[in-house]
């Protein structure tokens, strides 16, 4: 394509362009949102890490959310309660807890890569575009004789 670009062929390319920034915009936050689910999973490992070696009885501080704790006396710490999607929680042991847990932070960590990847090809389109309408606006420009 030549320096020069039609109205329309302008008016398309700023749509797109448009296009493309509310998509980036929007699997941005989406990479923030899986971000913080990858954040949460870890911490669940980490506390039933902890957990593991603690016998019923134990007082424990549960967080309820903004650096905040309640006390509480671990009833049973052979058995994990998990959020297993839709709502759905269900009771597994410690290792098949674990388990779950780590496949999931695994498919989150590849669901990040995807939306990174896709991101990455719309920065790359949008840069294209940036540089077809620059290219217009420089021929548009007269040339000054000296």
């Amino acid at each position: 394509m030549s320096g020069a670009l039609t109205q329309q062929q302008l008016g398309e390319l700023s749509e797109k362009h448009q296009v493309y920034r509310n998509q980036a915009e929007s699997i941005s936050q989406q990479i923030n949102v899986v971000g913080i689910t990858i954040k949460d999973v870890e911490t669940a490992l980490t506390t039933i890490t902890a957990l593991k070696d603690e016998s019923a009885g134990t007082e424990t501080l549960v967080p309820i959310g903004f650096g905040s704790f309640v006390k509480a006396n671990l009833v049973n710490t052979d058995t994990i309660v998990v959020g297993v999607g839709a709502g759905i929680s269900v009771e597994k042991n410690i290792e098949e807890a674990m388990s779950f847990l780590e496949k999931r932070k695994d498919e989150l960590i590849k669901y990040q890569e995807q939306l990174n990847n896709t991101i990455s090809k719309l920065a790359q389109e949008l840069q294209h575009i940036e540089k077809l309408v620059q290219k217009h606006q420089q021929s548009q420009q007269p040339m000054h004789a000296e």
